[in-house]
């Protein structure tokens, strides 16, 4: 996951990533254009904290950081839609992976989201 400092700048990245988000809340779909739009009004109209930012998923999802720990996500990439998004932001550390799947493991998971398998 990349972090950045406002919404558009957030969303910029991820349409590089993905070509239509869900709002979290309801099934209304944005495409590129209209996510940019949509995060420069939010950035204009209600800029975020000096200590919160963004971050952006692998797959092009968007959340926000308001404790420098905790995502509340924003907007669901096509391809995030059926997968477990982590709850928190961890900088740096290596990614692990599921030893039976080879899957990347979710921080704090107990078990793989792919294959199930104990991460015990």
């Amino acid at each position: 996951m990349k972090q950045f400092n406002s919404l558009h700048d957030a969303a910029e990245y991820a349409t590089s990533l993905s070509g239509q988000w869900s709002f979290i809340n309801s099934d209304t779909a944005y495409a590129s254009e209209g996510l940019l739009v949509l995060a420069q009004t939010s950035d204009a109209e209600d800029p975020i904290d000096e200590d919160s930012f963004y971050v952006v998923s692998d797959g092009g999802s968007i959340g926000l950081c308001e404790d420098e720990e905790d995502i509340d996500w924003l907007f669901i990439a096509d391809q995030d839609k059926d997968l477990a998004l982590p709850d928190t932001f961890t900088t740096g550390g290596t990614p692990r992976f599921c030893s039976q799947c080879g899957q990347e493991i979710v921080p704090g998971a107990n078990f793989c989201d792919q294959c199930g398998a104990s991460l015990n």
